[in-house]
């Protein structure tokens, strides 16, 4: 398979999942809380779209 064709497969597979049939553990809604809330209070721990999409694009290469 082509790389396309592995992400159009990927993303119908994704089509077909019920969300509302996935749950999520508190501790890792605590986890996904905490994390959003040090970025509002630094965004300068995070990164851009453009730096992240830069870094996997040099990573992936």
């Amino acid at each position: 398979m082509t790389l396309d064709e592995r992400f159009d497969l990927i993303e119908y597979i994704e089509s077909t999942v019920d969300r509302s049939e996935i749950e999520v553990a508190e501790e890792q809604k605590a986890l996904i809380r905490s994390g959003a809330a040090e970025l509002q209070a630094d965004p300068s721990i995070g990164l851009t779209w453009e730096e992240l999409d830069a870094r996997m694009g040099a990573r992936w290469k």
